[in-house]
């Protein structure tokens, strides 16, 4: 549904908080750049998603959801949790504030150093880090999916897959803090269209296999050795683009600037990783269940695809802005303002759509080859289970960068540290009750829920955000646009089941199925512009 919001970007800004006083022209950024960037680097984002999505539909059709899937996903889950947090502004959240303090305090040279020295301490963590996975794999998957010791034949497949992706860890690792600085200097393109290219090269090696016939074992195999090549894509890119501003010079020296990147940097790093972290609890929760690892998967690849185009936009383009413009409560008052609801008029219609079409949607995009019934109503059930958290997960995004651009991330890593063990209490208490992969996706978002819940509570309380009616009313008129949207999608839905049904050709349930989200977009658009959540007076606004 992220594809079929995400035009409306665009147009998205909130109404004027009138009880916030204007901010200065030097330092205020406009409603239109925000719009602008975050469309750039969103855009780039869903490319790279959708790349990722065709890639995940191919995976299911290749490898099903049995146990070489389940081995296969499992094994996964670690490179996606490290692309996913840095691609999503997890090292920005460290690096970009304490880079921008020393370049505007000291000098550009110096804020280079720092990045060079980052760089190379960096890189000899990682290389120790993957040299102990490598020797540590069985262990470092029962850390993902417990619930494959009691299934030594899926361990033993896990383990060797997660070795031949480990140096993918230590590639786009690097890769990430190298765009992190470009970030920094507010070059956003390259740095999100990487990912799309590295989706591009395991799409070309997936079509390869199912040209060849290839069996699940070996395309398996071959797909994992190709994670790890497109991380040194990955860092090519980033190198070649560095190289036009200059690459920084690396060096172990141990200064006092990398004493404060590891004394806040730790903590912003476990805080940005919460909701990840959450997604890691929720497949050893799926573990339990044969085929519920690759279920989760695939429902959680969708949940991604609106949450990618948010979470990412949110966590490069705002937190650099924030970092850049932190000397005044009214400047972040109207950016977080902006933000949350520009996150919100795209991810509350995003949710609605995936609950609703939950069913059509995981039937038309993965119901091939060797992804039967069965997997298919598991996989609805976790895509319905995840859609109920995406608004959750978007708030809990957008406010945390607050902390972040301030430096001061414990409120933030409190938050996704009770976001974490929500999740793992409630995998606990629900964990044998009906489809595991179910109750794993309506673990994490109840544990998205709580992740947001507190980080406005600690919001409120440390006076960094100010909500008033001015702000919350486009957010209440988003919400009924959405329903407007779910009503009109309940009523074309019997509409357009035949041509969604199994027996019709794929190309006719494709579109089918887009000309439903087609729909529901127009619905929710026009609804949005009536009720006044967006429209076009909102770009002429400097301040929410």
């Amino acid at each position: 549904m992220s594809a079929c919001t995400r035009s409306i970007a665009s147009a998205t800004m909130p109404n004027r908080d009138a009880e916030i006083p204007a901010v200065s022209d030097k330092a205020a950024q406009p409603s239109s750049r925000l719009v602008r960037d975050s469309a750039v680097v969103g855009a780039a984002t869903i490319l790279s998603r959708l790349l990722g999505f065709a890639r995940d539909v191919l995976i299911a059709r290749l490898l099903g959801a049995g146990p070489v899937a389940d081995a296969f996903l499992a094994a996964l889950r670690l490179p996606n949790l490290v692309r996913r947090v840095l691609g999503e502004g997890g090292l920005n959240a460290p690096f970009v504030p304490l880079y921008l303090e020393i370049k505007a305090e000291r000098d550009e040279e110096a804020a280079r150093r720092f990045a060079g020295e980052a760089s190379a301490q960096l890189g000899v963590l990682l290389i120790v880090l993957v040299g102990l996975g490598e020797l540590f794999a069985p262990w470092l998957v029962l850390g993902l999916a417990g619930g494959f010791a009691d299934e030594p034949a899926t361990l033993a497949l896990a383990a060797q897959y997660t070795r031949l992706m480990l140096p993918f860890l230590l590639l786009t690792t690097m890769a990430a803090l190298l765009a992190a600085l470009l970030n920094a200097e507010k070059h956003f393109a390259i740095a999100a269209i990487a990912p799309a290219l590295m989706n591009a090269i395991l799409l070309g090696v997936l079509l390869t296999m199912l040209w060849t016939g290839s069996p699940p074992e070996t395309g398996a195999s071959v797909l994992a050795a190709s994670v790890s090549l497109t991380g040194l894509a990955h860092l090519a890119m980033i190198v070649i683009r560095l190289r036009s501003t200059g690459l920084p010079r690396l060096s172990l020296r141990w200064s006092p600037d990398m004493t404060r990147l590891i004394r806040t940097g730790g903590a912003t790093l476990l805080a940005a990783s919460a909701a990840q972290l959450v997604l890691l609890v929720a497949t050893q929760i799926a573990s339990a269940e044969p085929g519920s690892v690759a279920a989760l998967y695939y429902a959680d690849r969708v949940f991604q695809l609106p949450l990618g185009f948010v979470g990412v936009a949110m966590g490069t383009v705002v937190l650099s802005d924030m970092a850049a413009a932190q000397a005044t409560t009214a400047e972040h008052d109207a950016m977080l303002g902006r933000a949350l609801a520009l996150g919100l008029a795209l991810g509350v219609p995003a949710a609605t759509a995936l609950a609703a079409l939950a069913g059509p949607i995981v039937s038309v995009l993965f119901e091939h080859g060797r992804f039967g019934a069965e997997d298919r109503d598991r996989t609805e059930a976790a895509l319905r289970a995840f859609a109920y958290g995406l608004p959750f997960a978007v708030v809990a995004k957008v406010l945390g960068q607050v902390y972040f651009a301030r430096q001061t991330p414990r409120p933030a890593l409190i938050a996704g540290l009770a976001a974490v063990l929500i999740a793992v209490v409630v995998g606990l208490i629900a964990g044998s009750r009906g489809n595991a992969a179910e109750v794993a996706a309506l673990a994490a978002s109840f544990a998205f829920l709580v992740q947001a819940g507190l980080t406005a509570y600690f919001l409120r309380r440390d006076g960094l955000w100010r909500p008033s009616a001015g702000n919350l009313r486009p957010i209440l008129a988003v919400f009924v646009a959405s329903a407007a949207m779910l009503a009109a999608l309940i009523l074309i839905l019997p509409v357009v089941s035949g041509p969604l049904g199994l027996e019709q050709p794929t190309l006719h349930r494709i579109a089918a199925l887009a000309g439903l989200c087609l729909a529901g977009l127009l619905v929710y658009g026009l609804a949005g512009l009536v009720l006044g959540a967006f429209g076009p007076r909102h770009l002429r606004r400097r301040q929410v």
